[in-house]
């Protein structure tokens, strides 16, 4: 083996957190669960006069006060290392080949975004104040942010097979086959990514998860589009829908949208988020907000956003959650 690499990498993204439900509001430091702190590793060198290489990547997440997860009665959550990526891989002409812990074929499908405001304004607005909870206080119910609302990205990471086929032109497929939690999982994803005015990333994806009992298999279909104009403005949009074989179980839709502009330094957007059924048929939870990022340096940073949730129900009146986070994230 030649020419072997290492490329070690992590950031810290830390902000502070102001939440509002009717449960009362708060003030949190938290860990920026749009883009977690974390550290990891990437090896690769290449097979002498075999046209492959090999490698390995590993990461490792490291999160106190999770941002998704923090509530009015716990603040301060302990933080612990949890896997990302244990992954080793050969690729050539022939693609990629990807064994261990790490993305599902499909994973980020949803997600794909031109704006430069992800750190702030990522495509499921539960991944700040998640933890805070809609409340009914006729009935004194509760419903948790994370629980109504999430843009239902496939099956993430596990421990899976993937394929990623040769690259042709601007498209790029990939297929893995894994286990998530005990259960079988299988997804396909398709990525495409050119210019049209501008630049413009587009995917689409679908999984299935057997989760056994009456819902049989778990399904996830959906995708995402964003284009960037060459002045700097982007539009984004996604959809996902899941399903699967319990009529108990409502199939739920998530939809989102996006406005932003970027000039130098700085990029903007205000978002528009919806999503039916999650919880209970006829549920609709929607997200209004705002994001904007200021990076100084390649390496830095600095954000501010606010989102507005509300939640409804037939024959309920639930009240908001407002969230505000003020933060930075420094790469190394």
């Amino acid at each position: 083996m030649s020419n072997l690499s290492v490329d070690v990498y992590g950031q810290l993204n830390y902000g502070l957190l102001v939440g509002d439900s009717g449960d009362g509001s708060d003030h949190f430091i938290v860990d920026n669960d749009n883009i977690s702190s974390r550290i990891g590793a990437e090896l690769k060198g290449d097979l002498d006069d075999t046209g492959l290489s090999i490698g390995a990547h590993m990461e490792l997440e490291y999160q106190q006060n999770p941002s998704n997860n923090v509530t009015l009665d716990e603040r301060s959550i302990s933080g612990e290392f949890a896997e990302r990526y244990l992954n080793l891989f050969v690729s050539g002409g022939f693609g990629k080949l990807s064994l261990g812990q790490g993305d599902g074929a499909a994973n980020r499908n949803i997600e794909r975004d031109l704006s430069g405001t992800l750190v702030i304004s990522w495509t499921n607005p539960a991944l700040v104040g998640g933890g805070l909870a809609f409340l009914d206080k006729t009935t004194d119910t509760r419903v948790k942010l994370s629980a109504a609302m999430s843009d239902q990205d496939f099956e993430s990471r596990y421990s899976r097979v993937k394929y990623d086929l040769p690259v042709l032109g601007p498209l790029e497929a990939s297929i893995s086959q894994g286990v998530k939690e005990q259960d079988d999982v299988s997804e396909l994803g398709l990525r495409f990514s050119g210019r049209l005015g501008g630049k413009i990333l587009a995917a689409v994806g679908y999984s299935v998860r057997d989760v056994g009992g009456v819902a049989g298999d778990f399904k996830t279909v959906g995708g995402s589009v964003s284009w960037l104009h060459d002045s700097g403005i982007s539009v984004t949009g996604a959809y996902s829908a899941t399903s699967d074989n319990d009529s108990a179980n409502p199939d739920a839709d998530f939809y989102s949208s996006k406005l932003g502009y970027k000039v130098g330094k700085h990029a903007c957007d205000v978002h528009y988020t919806v999503m039916e059924d999650r919880v209970q048929k006829g549920d609709t939870t929607q997200t209004v907000g705002v994001g904007y990022v200021f990076t100084p340096i390649q390496w830095f940073e600095a954000y501010a956003g606010y989102n507005n949730h509300s939640f409804s129900r037939s024959g309920a009146s639930f009240d908001g959650v407002d969230t505000l986070l003020l933060g930075g994230r420094l790469k190394f």
